[in-house]
Formats: C-alpha cells, sequence, structure tokens
C-alpha cells in the first residue's frame, strides 16, 4: 500500500491537499539530506584544515560542559574525525529517509567520520526501557538494538548495513528476530550485540542517548548535526 492510498473515499479536494502536503513534505526531508550530504563531503574532502580541534565524543558519553572541555585538544592532534551526530526515531520516517541518503556518504569517508545516536524520547523510570517513545515500547526496543550494533560494530559500513536492513522493516523494528537476522547479516558480533541489547547496557545506552538529545534541545526528527553544530 502506497504513502498516499488513505486518501481513497475522501472528497478530491482532499485528497489533492493532503497529497500535495506529502509531496511537499517529502521534497524537504530529501533537500535537509541531500545538504547534509554535501556538508560532510565538503567537511571532510575540501576543508581538512578547518576541521575544529576536537574529538568525537565517545559513544554513551553526556553532552556536559566539562566534557565539551574534555574535547578541546592540541590542534595538531591525530586522528581527528568529523562527528555526525544523528537526533532521532527508529521508527520515524523522516529518520529513515535521512539515514538512507546519509549511507552514500559513510561508503565514502567513514575512515574520517564518527557518527553518534542520540534517541529522541522522554525519560521515565517507570516505563518499560526507562523511557516513553513516541511509537511505543517497540521503537524504544528498536532504539537500544541500534545503540548495541552502533557499540559492537566491526566498522562504521558494518553498522549501516545493520540501519539499512531495520529500516527496510521499519514496521517491525523493535522485533528481536529481525534485529538479530540484521546483526548477523551486517558482519557484527552477535552474541557480543544480543548481550548488550538484552542487559543493563543497551539500557543504559539508551538513558545516556535520551539525555543527549534533551540536552541539546533537540525533539525533531531527523536532526543532524555536524561537529557539534546543527
Amino acid at each position: 500500500m502506497d504513502e498516499f492510498s488513505h486518501l481513497l473515499g475522501q472528497p478530491r479536494a482532499a485528497q489533492t491537499n493532503k497529497a500535495r502536503y506529502g509531496v511537499r513534505r517529502l521534497a524537504a526531508i530529501l533537500v535537509v539530506a541531500i545538504i547534509l550530504v554535501f556538508a560532510v563531503v565538503a567537511t571532510v574532502m575540501f576543508r581538512p584544515w578547518a576541521l575544529p580541534a576536537r574529538t568525537a565524543l565517545r559513544r554513551g558519553d553526556r553532552h556536559t560542559e566539562s566534557n565539551v572541555d574534555r574535547l578541546v585538544e592540541d590542534p595538531t592532534a591525530k586522528g581527528e574525525k568529523v562527528l555526525v551526530e544523528l537526533f532521532v526515531m527508529s521508527r520515524c520516517p523522516d529518520a529513515v529517509k535521512v539515514e538512507e541518503v546519509l549511507s552514500s556518504v559513510v561508503k565514502s569517508v567513514y575512515s574520517i567520520m564518527d557518527v553518534q545516536l542520540n534517541f529522541i524520547a522522554s525519560l521515565n523510570p517507570n516505563a518499560t526501557f526507562g523511557a516513553d517513545c513516541k511509537h511505543g515500547d517497540a521503537e524504544c526496543r528498536g532504539n537500544i538494538d541500534e545503540l548495541c550494533a552502533l557499540r559492537h560494530r566491526s566498522d562504521l559500513p558494518s553498522f549501516w548495513r545493520f540501519l539499512l536492513c531495520l529500516n527496510s522493516h521499519i514496521e517491525d523494528i523493535g522485533s528481536g528476530d529481525l534485529s538479530l537476522k540484521c546483526a548477523s547479516g551486517a558482519g557484527l558480533d552477535t552474541a557480543a550485540f544480543l548481550a548488550c541489547s538484552e542487559q543493563n547496557e543497551g539500557r543504559s545506552l539508551f538513558k545516556q542517548s535520551a539525555e543527549n538529545a534533551q540536552f541539546a534541545r533537540v525533539s525533531t526528527s531527523a536532526t543532524v548535526f555536524i561537529n557539534g553544530k546543527p
């Protein structure tokens, strides 16, 4: 069933207006994604001398003032990478579209690029996974699986293969069977991945990522920061 099939049976004017809104929304998402691609490529390929003197945040670090201070290092320090922070929701269609376009960048510049996932959710100690997700507990589960895949990846392309596999079945994100299948197909260490996703490590990563999103005051999926700037 395509994106506009739910419009059938509505008055023609309503169908036209909603269809136009859907097209405009999709176009806006694609424009943002394309701009992101060019921004990352330009930062990495054409202005390597202008990269800010900061290293990538370790996955799981909080965006606190003390952490930001720790990131400031000698400009001649080696091993600096472009930090791409994704503020997303695992079952958000807009996030899926942006991640798909960004995959073309990963293939070209992954060796000098780092990715941090920050999931938009409302912290709630009484919730099943420690937070309330817009698309339900299945999305919270999917968020944890993505964070664990990122933590235990062999390299960035392997994580992205996992991510695109999940995204191709967005309605099943949060399913343990799908996540395990994608982890195996992407070449991840499935034992480490499962241990993370099924135990406290995954929930701690999820809680930290939600705190990161709150600290950055980001509430829209998908939002992208490059080297700390939106």
